[in-house]
């Protein structure tokens, strides 16, 4: 079961003169948006030796200006480079040139080539260096195709550009944390609250970093402070409540960590069994990578509960076999039950953990679910027999029903049916392409496309019609 994660993303914006825009500082909370600027006519400027080269220039920036308002790129950045060339000491050629890169690398993104909007928002970034916008840009596309090396740079220039700028240093946490670097993230929130005290946004993301990490004790002083500086800002009430109902209980667990997993588990466990169900969390690790071809850096924090302690601490329903919310969850059924017993839940729980990270929460639950029954090894002709009807085909829920967490069904019987057709649409769709589809099509949703955008670029048809043959059975 997925708890869901949205990541937002700031809308595209245009209006104002380029100036106006490097003014702004970057919104706290969205890391990886896009702006569109306009460009400038003509502004006076120092004036050149040659005033026939002077002239030229000018003519060939209008020129650019045009072409681009009419939508020819490739010509308005002929025109614009031509005036550059003229006249390197304009900057208002520079500034439109950079302009015109930049747009197209929005253009690009939006149609969802960022390989090729990485090369133009690059250009733009070396016209104008300085300007956030355009690097933030830039970064946003690098952590769009995981070139996480690459984005790493990117965030840490940032940092010099704007070392003492609070909204942007969270913005750059932001994205190390999507980045998988936890470490760094609080080094840059730890240093945005040394010198902003009463920065409430830093204040809460430090609470959600140090929540998830399991460190409840500074997660909870740090959500205080961030209610003292704003009491009605829902966010930090939510993570409150949810430190209130799982830090009594957890507070008594006991910890054990493995290469890739940091265990809390409460003490009717052994150590022994602590470590023997790690190895185990390490298997899953590895088949997972060869799954969906992913080897995530960060430790994933797993808590195992006594069954009814979880259902206590996160008002689940009786049937769930367990909850992934950025923590894997595990409950244990009897006190008596080995590790090798909970491996298909290993599986299970791991599989959402690796979807979050490849579609950083982008992920419809019968997706999500369907992959994490394949990892668990779910028999998929089981799941043909609940939904049959008597002709043999397959009685089939709307899609919109299985977009929704399949903790609010209503019962066993229902969930058990969203289960079953979320498993066998999921092989439809890998029998279909197999694999390296699947995997583009989580890559996809990563980039925010919606799902039917997402399908159609990964298997070139849109999801009703690859699911038309799923309604006869097999």
């Amino acid at each position: 079961m997925m708890g869901r994660h949205p990541i937002e993303m700031l809308p595209e914006r245009a209006g104002g003169t380029w100036s106006s825009f490097c003014r702004r500082k970057p919104r706290s909370r969205l890391v990886g948006f896009l702006l569109l600027c306009n460009l400038i006519g003509l502004l006076a400027g120092s004036p050149p030796a040659n005033a026939g080269l002077e002239d030229e220039a000018r003519i060939q920036n209008r020129e650019g200006v045009r072409l681009a308002q009419q939508g020819d790129w490739q010509g308005a950045l002929a025109a614009l480079e031509a005036a550059c060339r003229l006249n390197p000491f304009d900057d208002t050629a520079l500034t439109n040139l950079a302009c015109t890169h930049n747009n197209i690398g929005v253009f690009l993104v939006k149609e969802h080539r960022h390989r090729e909007a990485i090369r133009h928002f690059r250009a733009a970034a070396a016209q104008k260096p300085e300007d956030i916008q355009i690097r933030l840009n830039l970064l946003a596309a690098l952590i769009a195709i995981r070139d996480l090396e690459a984005a790493d740079r990117e965030a840490r220039a940032l940092l010099v550009i704007r070392p003492d700028d609070p909204d942007l240093h969270l913005q750059v946490a932001l994205a190390l944390q999507k980045m998988e670097d936890d470490e760094a993230a609080v080094a840059i929130l730890e240093k945005v609250l040394e010198a902003h005290p009463r920065h409430g946004g830093a204040r809460l993301e430090m609470a959600r970093l140090q929540y998830r990490r399991g460190n409840f004790a500074e997660a909870r002083f740090q959500v205080n402070r961030a209610l003292e500086i704003d009491p009605r800002r829902a966010e930090a009430r939510d993570l409150l409540a949810r430190l209130n109902a799982e830090e009594p209980l957890e507070s008594t667990f006991e910890q054990e960590t493995s290469l890739h997993f940091a265990l809390t588990y409460q003490t009717v466990f052994s150590r022994e069994w602590a470590r023997d169900l790690l190895d185990l969390f390490e298997e899953a690790y590895e088949r997972g990578g060869e799954f969906l071809g992913v080897r995530p850096a960060q430790r994933v924090q797993v808590i195992v509960y006594a069954a009814r302690d979880l259902h206590k601490a996160r008002s689940l329903p009786e049937w769930a076999g367990g909850v992934y919310d950025g923590k894997i969850r595990l409950p244990v059924p009897s006190l008596t039950a080995t590790p090798d017993q909970l491996t298909p839940a290993i599986s299970h729980e791991y599989c959402h953990h690796l979807v979050f990270v490849l579609t950083h929460g982008n992920c419809p639950t019968w997706l999500n679910e369907g992959l994490a029954q394949i990892m668990e090894g779910v028999d998929a002709r089981r799941a043909e027999r609940l939904l049959a009807d008597e002709e043999g085909s397959l009685r089939l829920r709307p899609l919109d029903e299985l977009a929704r967490p399949f903790s609010a069904a209503p019962d066993r019987e229902t969930a058990e049916r969203l289960y079953a057709q979320s498993l066998l649409m999921v092989q439809h769709l890998l029998r279909e392409k197999g694999l390296p589809a699947m995997r583009e099509l989580l890559g996809n949703l990563g980039r925010q496309c919606s799902l039917d955008e997402a399908v159609r670029l990964a298997y070139e048809e849109p999801l009703p019609v690859l699911l038309e043959g799923l309604k006869e059975g097999t």
